[in-house]
């Protein structure tokens, strides 16, 4: 259930909210009543984003999905990917072939088999890693796992592999392997095996995954518009830096640099706004150029919103297992550009 409500503050912008809540209800046998056992806390609906667990839950990793009986497992429908050249390379292409495999499931009404973790690319890594790539990086760190659940049927790699070593491995179930990635899935969309294996090559670009919505699937075969959602602890970040601001302000998104930049940033915005500078031509010279004669802000200036007494640092040790993590690059990327996104006026500043 949802409903919207305008908040009673001073503030200008006087923002709706939306509010989903979860609510248990039950019906009595006997006269056919309805009535509600419990109702949600505040975001609490499947539609909503998911609010941050308090610190109290900080060094409590997330309990596993429950395990599938045989007849639950036998009567799915399955779809894995296995190798291709897709792992460690940056996240725009990790999505792009991400969707598509979405797109794949979905078009067979298959669950897909995914690992839930990834490998991040050395590009996104900091100096305290010595700029290599990361591996075991948790998805959920970056998207919102619960919204993909939602849209498309998830199983968690490892748990799939170890219910197919009980019940699937000794011939019980049928597993088709497709060792061409450009075959269309139109030529196999009614195979009543219970797995379907694409197995990838070792020789790129050819083994990416993204190939198989290329060619003759790309007329059955759409990316999924609105699968992909970021965290809601990258966007909780997001919301306070906006709130900070007051929610008014403009942004510049900075791309290379140049002699003349402070003053193209200065020509691109109005006088006496905030603004909002995002890229990563930007740097601490810079800040003290614009400062002086505008409302400047940026990325850094709101470290404390991921530093070790953040909920964001608390609420990523908790999904980690009590391991902590880095703001790395990629999120910084994420949230810089999210924010630059929700200004009222913006502007791209080439150098």
């Amino acid at each position: 259930m949802a409903w919207r409500a305008r908040s009673d503050s001073d503030s200008p912008t006087k923002a709706s909210t939306k509010d989903y809540r979860r609510f248990a209800v039950a019906r009595d046998p006997r006269t056919c009543a309805y009535s509600v056992l419990s109702i949600g806390e505040y975001h609490s609906g499947p539609n909503a984003r998911k609010p941050r667990r308090a610190a109290t839950n900080a060094t409590i990793a997330p309990p596993p999905p429950p395990a599938l009986s045989h007849d639950q497992f036998a009567r799915g429908a399955y779809l894995t990917y296995l190798g291709g050249g897709d792992r460690c390379k940056p996240m725009p292409h990790y999505l792009r072939s991400l969707r598509c495999a979405l797109a794949e499931a979905r078009y067979l009404n298959r669950t897909l088999v995914l690992d839930l973790t990834l490998c991040l690319a050395a590009s996104y890594a900091d100096a305290g890693t010595g700029y290599m790539l990361e591996e075991g990086k948790r998805l959920a760190f970056y998207i919102d796992v619960e919204h993909l659940h939602s849209q498309v049927s998830i199983m968690e790699e490892r748990q799939f592999w170890a219910d197919w070593d009980r019940w699937g491995a000794q011939g019980q179930l049928g597993a088709r392997l497709i060792e061409d990635a450009r075959l269309a899935p139109v030529k196999f969309s009614k195979a009543r095996d219970t797995l379907i294996i694409r197995r990838f090559g070792d020789v790129e670009p050819g083994n990416y995954w993204y190939n198989v919505c290329e060619g003759d699937a790309k007329h059955v075969l759409h990316p999924l518009k609105g699968v992909i959602r970021w965290a809601p602890s990258l966007m909780c970040i997001v919301d306070d830096i906006i709130s900070r601001m007051q929610g008014d302000f403009d942004s510049v998104h900075v791309g290379g640099s140049s002699e003349d930049l402070t003053q193209r940033i200065e020509e691109g915005v109005d006088g006496g706004r905030q603004v909002y500078v995002a890229g990563v031509g930007f740097n601490s010279v810079l800040v003290q150029a614009l400062k002086a004669k505008i409302s400047v802000h940026y990325l850094d200036e709101y470290a404390d919103l991921w530093g070790t007494d953040s909920k964001w640092f608390l609420e990523m040790r908790r999904l980690n297992g009590g391991v902590p993590i880095e703001f790395d690059g990629y999120m910084r990327e994420v949230v810089d550009r999210e924010v630059f996104l929700k200004g009222k006026k913006k502007a791209e500043v080439l150098g």
